[in-house]
């Protein structure tokens, strides 16, 4: 029963179908495109991943320090391990939304447990065999090569994520439960979960020091504290270092003991707090309805900032961006030294600070990409919208309206405090907000031409479309396409003009590409939302 368990929920969640949104056979083209695209993804993060683990290990290796290399692998990919974990847990475990269907079968519910677990672990192992094998071969390339350091690092690197799980998993189901006895659960639990996350983004800076262009090398003293006292990373770095078979005996049996116990632990914790959420909390509202005419595309965009609220995962993912940069432009108030000292620390050593600021609120224009996602997320009810006398692009239009709502007010606001702290001239001011804006519309827009080509209809979960769709990895990795163009059109303009020039150019190329883009959905539009089928 585990195994047929197994392999209805993975095909559920990662089968080649849900992933193009549609029958690739039928769609080869999309099928190659999307293949580009997933090598492009991963071939980005293996390069800049790769690129800096090697500068670190070529340093560590001069000082006899290798070995920190392997403590760098591990409390990265724990760290990616808990941001998966945090994100799933609670759906995959404690709420899941087939609850209703396997409960009255006869099938146990560890076994429901271990195989959703198992689901979840297979595809955070995917994730961190990916983040880890640049790490790993910065470190075998300047220690030297050998097979049993290699197997033991594998198998040793399928004991990271347990502790997390166990962890992580009740951390997430505490913040579900304190946020269920609210009416406005969904928000409360989008609070507290950024919350975390910038909480432990702010304690691993803090512990950090400025002192190389690389960024890595400022944590080794943080890493090195970290590996003394936690045991897993301890016996992980004698293993795989010096071949220490009972390290690697007592990294494994551990981890799995504390994975058997929590599977066992946790049953009739998954029954009750699954059984709970079928319940909903309510509230007597004795305020009169007020009705408020507002335009179609406004009322598509407060609905769709409604839906955002309503999904954490969504809101989580997709305005990430935003909140981070608030809150480094809030800081740059205050902290102008630190902030400053991190852009050197990122190897930004030799470009103008205004070019820094651009660079980070590109970055962050770029992940919130929910026009990319927004049309999938309509799911089966998108039938509603095509029977109603609502023209296709109008649709399209309060989509687009509500992601430049919600990445271009932060984004200007940011740029301006940035630019206050910066001493940036008026200027220069002026024309960086009309790149930012143009930059804003250009993405945006082309998020929507993304999800008219790929929609993802059929999904039982919201983090099918959030995280695991073609949508939005085309929509992530489009926009650093974007930026990577608007970044040659700046370094060859400037190789002969001003920096002012430079800008006047990017945003001319993000009106001409948004423009065309823009009259390319208006004429396209309609015939595909006849096409697509729910």
């Amino acid at each position: 029963m585990y195994s047929k368990l197994m392999k209805v929920f993975f095909k559920e969640g990662f089968s080649i179908k849900k992933l193009f949104g549609t029958d690739i056979k039928s769609n080869k083209g999309k099928t190659i495109l999307i293949g580009v695209l997933i090598l492009y993804g991963v071939g980005s993060i293996l390069f800049v991943f790769g690129f800096m683990f090697f500068d670190l290990g070529e340093v560590l290796e001069q000082l006899g320090l290798i070995d920190v290399l392997l403590i760098y692998a591990f409390m990265y990919a724990t760290a990616l391990s808990v941001m998966f974990v945090l994100f799933r847990a609670n759906g995959y475990i404690f709420n899941y939304k087939d609850y209703e269907i396997l409960e009255p079968l006869p099938i146990k519910t560890k076994t429901v447990v271990l195989a959703k677990t198992t689901v979840m672990m297979i595809f955070i192992y995917l994730s961190l065999f990916i983040f880890l094998s640049p790490m790993f071969f910065a470190y075998f390339y300047h220690s030297g090569f050998d097979l049993l350091g290699i197997i033991l690092a594998i198998l040793g690197s399928l004991a990271i994520p347990i502790i997390p799980i166990v962890i992580f998993s009740f951390l997430s189901l505490l913040i579900a439960r304190i946020t269920s006895k609210f009416r406005k659960n969904n928000l409360l639990n989008i609070i507290l979960l950024f919350v975390l996350f910038l909480g432990i983004m702010y304690l691993s800076m803090s512990a950090n020091s400025m002192s190389n262009n690389n960024p890595l090398f400022s944590q080794q003293t943080f890493m090195s504290t970290i590996g003394t006292y936690y045991p897993p990373i301890k016996w992980f770095v004698q293993a795989v270092n010096d071949h220490n078979i009972l390290s690697f005996g007592y990294l494994i049996l551990s981890n799995v003991a504390i994975f058997t116990i929590f599977i066992f632990g946790i049953q009739k914790l998954v029954v009750s707090t699954n059984q709970r959420s079928l319940t909903k909390v309510t509230r007597k509202n004795n305020k009169a309805i007020k009705h408020v005419r507002r335009s179609l595309i406004g009322s598509i965009a407060i609905k769709e900032s409604r839906k955002f609220f309503n999904t954490p995962i969504y809101a989580l993912n997709v305005g990430f961006g935003p909140v981070i940069l608030f809150v480094l432009g809030i800081a740059s108030l205050f902290f102008k030294d630190q902030i400053l000292g991190y852009f050197a620390n990122f190897g930004l050593i030799g470009l103008e600070n205004e070019l820094i600021v651009l660079i980070l609120i590109g970055f962050c224009i770029g992940m919130t990409y929910s026009t990319a996602i927004s049309l999938s997320l309509e799911g089966k009810q998108f039938w509603l919208i095509k029977s109603l006398p609502i023209k296709p692009i109008t649709v399209m239009y309060g989509k687009m309206l509500f992601n430049l709502l919600l990445a271009l007010p932060v984004a200007i606001i940011s740029l301006l405090l940035f630019s206050y702290t910066l001493e940036t001239s008026i200027i220069r001011i002026f024309l960086m907000l009309l790149l930012v804006m143009s930059l804003a519309f250009g993405i945006t827009i082309f998020g929507s031409v993304i999800n008219l080509f790929v929609p993802k209809f059929d999904f039982r979960n919201p983090a099918e479309v959030v995280k695991q769709s073609a949508g939005a990895m085309l929509g992530l990795f489009g926009s650093w396409i974007i930026l990577f163009l608007n970044g040659l059109i700046f370094y060859l303009v400037t190789k002969s003009m001003s920096f002012e020039l430079g800008i006047v150019f990017m945003t001319l190329f993000n009106l001409i590409m948004g423009s065309g883009l823009l009259i390319f959905i208006n004429k396209k539009v309609e015939s595909l939302f006849i096409k697509f089928e729910v």
